[in-house]
């Protein structure tokens, strides 16, 4: 039986072994019907709503060009959720590309964690990436949009500044409307709420939760629009 000492030392001449190659885990290549597709109930991963419309633009305006990824043993999605599910969103019989992997349930559990982080690790070269989105028009708002962010968060265009945004904008400052003293005043009876409510001069009914002193109207705010200048 082979002890810890000497699994180590085996693992490190492998590790060392450059003629040692990666083992090939995808053992089939098909598609099949969104609705046929299994999630996976460990997938931790979350799609905000830009990232759904920057994907469904790329799937608009290209469509395939990257498999799902499901374990062969479990027959459990590993990569590819949301675009399961935007499939199912416009036909559940679409026929999405996959590719099968042969990896045990702890492997599983290695690439939902890392498939994408590991993704995420990389960087980017400002002119190559200067390069490359000039010639991208993708006809697609939310594509767009990410593409405009990628290329500010890089600096090939620059940060938007919200104080270059106001420049002509008119002069506003807010005014303090907090009230000078707060009380919470209590009643014994309904009759004492009505008398208190004449002495104020004011209505209190068993739905009133605050009330000014002394009296003034309440502003309406749907009065305040903002107009396109002509």
């Amino acid at each position: 039986m082979l002890d810890l000492a000497d699994w180590r030392q085996s693992l490190t001449r492998r590790l060392n072994d450059k003629s040692n190659v990666w083992q090939n885990r995808i053992v089939r290549h098909s598609e099949q019907p969104a609705n046929q597709f299994l999630a996976h109930d460990l997938n931790a991963r979350r799609h905000p709503a830009a990232q759904r419309d920057a994907l469904r633009g790329s799937l608009d305006s290209v469509g395939w060009v990257a498999p799902v990824i499901v374990s062969a043993r479990t027959q459990k999605i590993l990569d590819g959720h949301a675009r399961i599910e935007e499939a199912l969103s416009r036909n559940e019989s679409a026929l999405v590309p996959f590719i099968e992997v042969d990896v045990s349930e702890n492997e599983e559990r290695i690439i939902l964690a890392t498939f994408d982080p590991i993704t995420g690790l990389a960087t980017y070269d400002r002119e190559s990436l200067d390069e490359l989105l000039r010639g991208v028009d993708t006809g697609n708002a939310a594509l767009q949009s990410l593409i405009e962010d990628l290329a500010a968060q890089n600096g090939v265009i620059p940060l938007q500044n919200p104080n270059d945004l106001w420049q002509g904008m008119p002069e506003f400052e807010n005014e303090d409307l907090k009230p000078f003293q707060s009380i919470i005043v209590h009643f014994e009876t309904s009759g004492d709420v009505e008398e208190f409510a004449r002495a104020i001069n004011q209505t209190i009914t068993n739905k009133t939760k605050s009330i000014v002193y002394p009296y003034r109207e309440r502003t309406d705010l749907k009065k305040y629009v903002t107009e396109d200048e002509p």
